[in-house]
């Protein structure tokens, strides 16, 4: 059985009977657990500095994280501390509105994605698209492809194993959930299935989080450079057909 964590706002009830729906036919595949979603949108700018550290979050992107990114943030760092408590080494993780494409082998994708990840090396794949990617090598047994992600965006459907949940949870509250190019630039391996077998597609509309970007007028010298260089690369990896849409 694979260990599913999924993401749900307390008073999202649709959303809950709709992921429970989804998940039905894979009953006797995942093992579910519910993680109530913190909801940042409630706490006031001096609580959200208590639970984030604010300063660091200027510091990186050139202001601070609004409240329903913190609690994006926090709810996924939620099932990272439950993949710890429960010493999981392999776990799947959802968020709510999650979709699965028409025609993909769930079943074989997540199996061969788990073996992958049982490694001591702190190791995440995207099952997701939205990703920038370096190079890729075939996974044959499922026909998908395994990419070197450079960057993406989205939190919605990743696996994740034990070791890399211990590397994310002893990181400073300081980057957004989805930031994946600073987890790889802690250490932690990021891959993606191409092509992607899972999206959101903006099924209930946005919850608990309103993402925005970086605001580059407000970072040192060195963080522009930085954003500066993941744009470029981006808008490179691009044009040579090395970015995985989100559809």
């Amino acid at each position: 059985m694979v260990k599913v964590y999924v993401i749900n706002l307390k008073t999202s009830t649709d959303r809950k009977q709709y992921i429970e729906h989804l998940l039905s036919p894979y009953q006797d595949f995942v093992d579910v657990h519910y993680v109530e979603a913190v909801d940042g949108r409630v706490l006031s700018d001096e609580q959200l500095s208590e639970v984030w550290n604010q300063e660091e979050t200027y510091k990186t992107y050139g202001r601070y994280m609004k409240g329903g990114e913190i609690g994006c943030s926090l709810s996924h760092r939620k099932c990272y501390e439950e993949i710890l408590k429960n010493g999981d080494d392999v776990a799947l993780i959802l968020e709510d509105d999650v979709v699965f494409k028409e025609n993909a082998d769930i079943r074989k994708v997540v199996s061969t994605v788990e073996k992958l990840l049982c490694t001591q090396k702190p190791m995440i794949v995207l099952l997701s698209g939205s990703y920038w990617f370096f190079k890729e090598k075939s996974l044959p047994s499922v026909g998908f492809q395994l990419a070197s992600v450079f960057e993406a965006m989205g939190t919605m459907s990743y696996m994740i194993n034990l070791a890399a949940a211990k590397r994310m949870i002893s990181i400073d509250k300081k980057y957004l959930a989805d930031d994946w190019y600073h987890w790889r630039a802690n250490g932690i391996k990021v891959y993606a299935v191409r092509p992607h077998i899972a999206g959101d597609f903006d099924l209930f509309g946005s919850v608990i989080a309103d993402r925005e970007g970086w605001k580059r007028k407000n970072l040192s010298f060195k963080n522009k450079l930085r954003a500066y260089y993941r744009g470029v690369i981006r808008r490179v990896l691009g044009k040579t057909g090395h970015w995985e849409k989100r559809e």
